[in-house]
């Protein structure tokens, strides 16, 4: 296509980019913005928490009793990474692979114990975004799963939670300038690696 180049690969940049956001204190570090497509077409937008950025994509933990699963599952996703630290921001689309079984283990064992208990109870009470009496209800639900799983290592990891990897073949870079005539690129991956377009910010 006009304006494009090959260049090297912008994920290594994002992982460069989130160290240098994490030294700057940026507490949006560690969180990506998921928004999705619906089969309805109606899109939802939420905070997730970012497991892992590297040569596999962006890695997350997602229930597959979340209204989220099916379109992600399907690409129906854009994935936003926004550190304001350090002016950058990355937006991703791809395909969705696998996390490794050992890598799933280790960040659910980062997890506290109430992460788990609530990941727990998306399948032994009520899938996530599901309605829910009051939040008493919701909160007795939790506090019964405690009682049976007292400790963290007490809670089993739910057969329904998905380790993934958001693997992208297109990737939007923003890099924020004083003066407002931000760098805006957009990388996209061929079979020999990946190619650039500047865009008009």
């Amino acid at each position: 296509m006009p304006g494009e180049m090959a260049v090297a690969d912008p994920v290594a940049e994002i992982v460069a980019e989130r160290e240098r956001a994490r030294a700057a204190g940026d507490p949006l570090a560690d969180v990506c913005i998921l928004a999705t497509t619906g089969a309805d077409g109606v899109p939802g937008v939420r905070p997730l928490v970012l497991r892992d950025v590297g040569p596999r994509g962006v890695g997350l933990l997602l229930s597959a009793t979340s209204p989220k699963w099916e379109p992600a599952r399907g690409g129906r996703y854009e994935c936003l990474l926004l550190w304001p630290s350090i002016r950058r921001q990355y937006r991703i689309r791809g395909s969705l692979g696998p996390m490794p079984e050992p890598l799933v283990e280790r960040y659910w064992r980062q997890k506290v114990h109430e992460s788990r208990l609530l990941d727990l109870y998306y399948e032994a009470v009520q899938p996530q975004s599901s309605v829910v009496a009051s939040r008493e209800e919701f909160r007795a639900g939790i506090e019964r799963l405690r009682a049976r799983h007292p400790t963290p290592d007490d809670v089993p990891r739910p057969p329904l939670l998905r380790g993934v990897y958001l693997v992208p073949f297109r990737i939007e870079a923003w890099r924020g300038s004083p003066d407002r005539l931000h760098d805006r690129r957009r990388y996209r991956r061929t079979r020999d690696g990946w190619t650039v377009e500047v865009l008009v910010p």
